[in-house]
Parts: C-alpha cells; structure tokens; sequence
C-alpha cells in the first residue's frame, strides 16, 4: 500500500524572526513512518521544517520526504500528492496552528516600541477536505485535547470523525490521559500505551 503521513508543526509567520508554532517534534509521525515502511507499505511523509526529531532513518524508510512549513503550504502539498499519487491511506498526524497572523512583517517589528497587538485568523482546516482528496483512502486523524475530562476528548474523536468524514482518530493529551486512545468509525476504542505500540498497531491494520 501507499502511505501518506504529514508530521511536526506548522509554523505561521509574524515577522521575518518571529512565527506562531504547535509543541510537536515530529517523533510520533516519523516512527510511524519508520513502522510502516518495516512493514512492507510504501510512505510518503510531509514534514513541517520545525520538527526536531532525528530525520536520518525516516529518510530511509520513505519513499519521499516534502517539506512544508506554513498550512497553507501544507495543504497545497497534500493536494499535489493526491493529484499525482494513488494514496491508499492517510494519517494526518501533523500539528496544524489554528491560527495566522496575515499581515505578517518581512522585516522585524522593534521590540522598542512598546506592546503591540496582533489579530489571528483561523488557518484553513485540512482534515475536512480529505476525503475529497482522498475519496478511497482510510484516513485517519489525530485529536489533541488539553481541557475536559476524558470522556469530552473521546466525545471529540467521535465529532471529528463524523464532521470530517474519516475512518478513525487517534486521541491524546491531558484530557484523554496517558497514552493513546484510537477510535474508530465503529464507535470501539482501543488503548495503546506507548508511541511505539501505537504505531505498530496502526501497521498491522494495513493490509499489505
């Protein structure tokens, strides 16, 4: 099977030093990568310039590595794949800012100045327009949920899977708990303790 994967944050700029980020180093993308292509799939993988985790044997495992920085350019790659590539699954593990600056300054504002105020936009949600790009792929998307209870992060999951048409999500962060819960379409979650027992658990799915 062909594999796409996006990993690491997105990085909206606010001047030519200063940029809005997500924490995401990319780790968990680039071992799913790395889990995938060991298991026999070919993998595409999109990876934000600002991930940190170690790229050297994530350029051995895929296939092909585009870099993007800004969602705006990420979703423009996700489009060219699907235009030139038959992508039998998805997994959107990227973390996309839900916000832009845009009246972003190619120079630097003066921190001499005194306080200044910025006005965000909402970034153009990518997720939602997945299945239009990828009408027979398993898509499956990622939920990171800081506020709630566990049972709110799980009642997100289920939105977005039903709001953006996917297969599945995976959840995490404070409101879930430790580990990972995957959900699928099937209302079923299974728990996985560790990145790499998630991975290979999104692996096995696959059919080879």
């Amino acid at each position: 099977m062909t594999v796409l994967v996006t990993i690491g944050p997105t990085q909206e700029p606010i001047d030519a030093m200063r940029l809005i980020t997500n924490r995401s180093t990319g780790t968990l993308g680039s071992l799913l990568c790395i889990t995938l292509a060991t298991a026999g799939h070919r993998v595409i993988s999109l990876r934000g310039t600002g991930a940190t985790a170690d790229s050297s044997e994530l350029s051995r495992a895929a296939t092909s590595i585009i870099p993007f920085t800004t969602t705006a350019e990420l979703g423009h790659a996700i489009e060219c794949v699907s235009a030139t590539e038959k992508i039998d699954a998805v997994f959107h593990a990227a973390a996309v800012s839900d916000f832009f600056f845009q009246e972003a300054n190619s120079g630097k504002i003066p921190s001499n100045e005194g306080s200044i105020t910025l006005t965000l936009q909402p970034t153009r949600k990518l997720l939602p327009l997945m299945r239009d790009w990828f009408p027979n792929a398993v898509i499956t998307g990622w939920k990171f949920e800081a506020s709630g209870s566990h049972e709110d992060a799980i009642a997100s999951a289920k939105s977005q899977i039903a709001v953006c048409r996917t297969d599945a999500c995976v959840v995490n962060g404070p409101s879930y708990g430790r580990g990972f819960g995957f959900l699928g379409n099937d209302g079923i979650l299974q728990h996985h303790d560790t990145c790499e027992q998630l991975c290979h658990f999104l692996a096995e799915k696959l059919p080879r």
